[in-house]
């Protein structure tokens, strides 16, 4: 191919055939190249992938993988210069421009975040990337709740500026927690303010976390208003000890690769010294390598280094870190390398756990094909639902029988696809470890398990009874906390208002559709203020339905008083007709209280739930110990899924504040159904009345309001501290818990195990000095956490700015329901619902 020349005459400029890392573009010792670097394949000197190694067969070469980060840390756009490399576009998105890929919704594009977890397949190095971009906004935790739960490994995007926000540590916590390996890449690199070393060191002390510096930040001086300056213009790569330098003004396809020299050289040189020693304190394999070279860590090779890097990676024990500004096109191609050359592929993951009752089953002990339904969407062009799916075994293939085990359905697979953010391509399978779309599908839901059969064509295979109640861990939907009403404006509109409502809730579980019994009035529940007004704007205008949504209020719940104690069951007789006769069926139960704190004084009450159905809003079916169900017509199953039934339904409407009941454990005694029966449908209507009537006895003293509370991060200067818990703990009825220096703080959340950041490596931030960032204030912040009512939250953020001079900031998300003293009750009904 012919090359091409630039102003580096004296550089070899060349377009490579193809695509590999960065490190086989670097040519001998000493040289000094330009390069193109091509979208697709793999570059010069590289062997070709056999075959049989495809990543859509080979799953060795799958990445599933998450973008998260906090709100405006450059996630999206990360993505987008992701895409385009890749070869996927053709063009940079921008999402200031609003023409981003991952953006798809109007109302992304028109508030410029991410809401929805858009998923997109792409390749690189001879490798698949299952990529789901996540939102940031504490609104939209849910979405980032059950993205990660089918994630194999994890970006997470700082911003160089702002380093590790608070939203930034609740997803690493839950990143955490599901024991996700992660790289971080510190964005936003060419702002004025960003700190790499700075930024380093508060992965090290917010987030707990071992960090391993694979590349660094470039700067080069130019000339600006008669000044020298120091300008981010690409990075420092620590292993191949060579710089990349990013051409201005290019799609960042260009690059210059050099030899480091002097202080760049000296420093890369601590960087590797320090990686070499990090490693050898976790990892026997670099002991050895290390002795081999008589303690010279610059001799290891950086083979070696990449491979026990991304072994002790893959065990959660190290962080690789990163660096670039993704909007000037710069350290993104270096990102997608290590996504490669780190984060796991779907093999070295644990395998999931199939659960039934107490039964637990390692998914590699069964010869039957699993998938978890992470995510429903409801696809305009088609007008059919799309249910995204993670293949934890086997292969699904295209018109093969699939059952849901979550609600016992049976259904056909008619249409598989692979989707490009909005954009789809049918395909004839989805194989183990990848992620991929069902189309057409009724009754799946999010958090559903599917079960198929994934033999060969042709051969028939029946599924065990015992293995179709068998479920992949469900994901848990967060209690919503605020609601509006929905109307329609005429009688007509109706109906398609609740299928719009029907529609909005399979895509997102975290909403709530509820109706009010006095004024028959719908209500529309969601997780935040945002969360509602954008599910309202989809309802509206891209659903089109002809309705107006109300003011957006709080929403509150009833429950049981604490030491309210009622051992006396309660029965109601339902009269029925069963094939022309009448019958009469009872049901006897209890209701009890379930205290906010289940310390150590509850254990019996813990275990109990533990072995309980919930029935969501921390309501639990429990069966008393004596409880025994036998009838010759009606299974003990199909009971207890009726009994379910008419227990949610009594729950719905407390007989205080006419609120859906919170907190209640219903203990069910006894049920007598008579013999002729043949089915369970009496259970439903005599649960539901039993509990009706257990509610009307309870005294009004012992009927309680619940209000949803925050837990509140509150970060202001040292001087503000004192005004601001005063305000928290009076004016707000908050409960202070917390007080902690931003930085430096003994008990992580992330972790148990404490890092002082003094003692890990971090580079010097020569630009600092420039700029009026030099001393961040955030170094001196300290950061209030709070337990403060949602009610005393509205508006707060007009409040800190006022109380410190506009230094302050907050970030709060859902606690938990508490139940509210009587004062606060007769305030907040008189106030809410007058």
């Amino acid at each position: 191919m012919r090359p091409r020349f630039s102003f580096f005459a004296c550089y070899e400029l060349w377009r490579p055939v193809g695509r590999a890392d960065f490190s086989q573009s670097f040519g001998a010792q000493g040289s000094v190249r330009l390069a193109l670097v091509f979208r697709r394949g793999y570059a010069v000197g590289q062997k070709k992938v056999k075959e049989e190694a495809h990543p859509e067969t080979d799953i060795r070469r799958v990445r599933n993988i998450g973008i998260i980060a906090h709100i405006d840390a450059g996630k999206t756009t990360t993505t987008e210069r992701m895409l385009y490399y890749s070869g996927y576009t053709k063009r940079l998105g921008n999402v200031d421009e609003g023409d981003t890929v991952m953006d798809f919704l109007p109302a992304e594009r028109d508030r410029g975040i991410t809401i929805t977890s858009a998923a997109i397949s792409f390749d690189w190095n001879a490798h698949r990337i299952n990529l789901i971009d996540t939102p940031g906004h504490a609104d939209f935790t849910f979405e980032v709740i059950r993205s990660i739960r089918v994630l194999d490994g994890a970006v997470t995007v700082l911003d160089g500026v702002e380093g590790v926000e608070a939203q930034t540590e609740k997803v690493w916590q839950q990143a955490h927690e599901m024991k996700i390996p992660r790289i971080v890449f510190v964005n936003k690199m060419d702002r004025e303010g960003a700190g790499f070393g700075r930024t380093v060191r508060e992965i090290v002390g917010k987030l707990s976390a071992r960090t391993c510096i694979i590349n660094m930040p470039l700067f080069k001086n130019v000339m600006e208003n008669g000044m020298t300056t120091a300008k981010f213009c690409g990075v420092i790569d620590v292993l191949e000890m060579k710089s990349i330098e990013w051409l201005p003004g290019t799609d960042g396809q260009e690059f210059i690769v050099r030899d480091l020299e002097g202080d760049n050289q000296e420093e890369a040189k601590k960087a590797r010294v320090a990686i070499v020693e990090t490693l050898a304190e976790l990892d026997d394999d670099m002991v050895e390598k290390f002795l081999e070279v008589e303690d010279d860590h610059l001799a290891i090779s950086s083979r070696d280094i990449k491979t026990s890097l991304r072994k002790c990676t893959l065990q959660n024990l190290v962080v690789p870190v990163l660096c670039g500004a993704s909007f000037r096109n710069i350290g993104v191609q270096p990102l997608l390398d290590a996504v490669v050359d780190y984060l796991p592929s779907p093999v070295d993951r644990p395998p999931a756990i199939l659960r039934a009752g107490k039964m637990a089953l390692s998914i590699t002990e069964t010869d039957i094909g699993y998938a978890l339904a992470f995510k429903v969407v409801h696809d305009n062009h088609s007008g059919k639902i799309l249910v995204f799916i993670r293949v934890y075994s086997g292969t699904l293939r295209r018109l093969a029988k699939i059952y849901n085990t979550s609600n016992n359905t049976e259904e056909k697979a008619l249409k598989l696809s692979r989707m490009y953010a909005d954009a789809s391509v049918d395909i004839e399978a989805i194989h183990e470890g990848h992620i991929g779309v069902i189309s057409g599908t009724k009754d799946i839901r999010t958090g559903d398990t599917i079960m198929f059969d994934y033999q060969e064509p042709g051969e028939k295979k029946k599924f065990k009874r015992e293995m179709m109640s068998l479920q992949l861990n469900p994901i848990i939907v967060p209690s919503p906390v605020f609601f509006a009403s929905v109307e329609p404006k005429t009688v007509s509109d109706t109906r398609p208002m609740e299928l719009a409502l029907q529609a909005l809730l399979r895509e997102d579980p975290s909403l709530q559709v509820s109706v009010d019994e006095e004024t028959s009035q719908t209500h529309l529940s969601g997780m935040g203020e945002l969360h509602l007004e954008i599910a309202s704007d989809r309802l509206l205008r891209e659903l089109k339905v002809n309705a107006h949504v109300g003011k957006i209020q709080i929403s509150y719940r009833e429950s049981i008083e604490n030491n309210f104690a009622l051992n006396t069951p309660v029965s109601y007789t339902y009269k029925g007709v069963n094939k022309g006769a009448e019958t009469s069926s009872t049901v006897s139960l209890v209701l009890r209280p379930i205290p906010e704190d289940l310390d150590c004084s509850y254990q019996d009450l813990k275990k109990q739930l533990e072995a309980s159905v919930s029935l969501g809003d921390n309501n639990f079916l429990t069966f008393d110990e004596e409880y025994v169900f036998a009838h010759p017509n009606v299974s003990s199953e199909d009971a207890s899924v009726a009994l379910r039934v008419g227990a949610m339904a009594g729950l719905l409407h407390g007989k205080r504040f006419g609120l859906p009941m919170h907190s209640v454990q219903v203990i069910v005694k006894n049920i007598e159904l008579p013999l002729e029966q043949d089915s369970a449908a009496p259970v439903t209507p005599a649960a539901r009345f039993a509990i009706t009537k257990f509610l009307e006895s309870i005294p009004l003293e012992s009927k309680v309001l619940m209000e949803p509370v925050m837990d509140v991060t509150v970060i202001v200067s040292e001087e503000d501290i004192g005004s601001v818990m005063s305000d928290i703990s009076s004016a707000r009825s908050g409960r202070v818990y917390a007080l902690e220096d931003e930085i430096r703080r003994e008990s992580s959340q992330a972790q148990n195990e404490y890092i002082d950041p003094d003692l890990v490596y971090s580079p010097p931030d020569h630009t600092l000095h420039l700029s009026k960032h030099n001393i961040r204030r955030d170094l001196q912040k300290r950061l209030i956490r709070a337990k403060v009512p949602l009610s005393e939250m509205v508006g707060y953020l007009k409040y800190l700015r006022a109380m410190t001079q506009g230094r302050g900031s907050f970030l709060m998300t859902f606690d938990r329901y508490e139940r509210a003293s009587k004062d606060r009750a007769t305030s907040i009904w008189q106030n809410h619902y007058n």
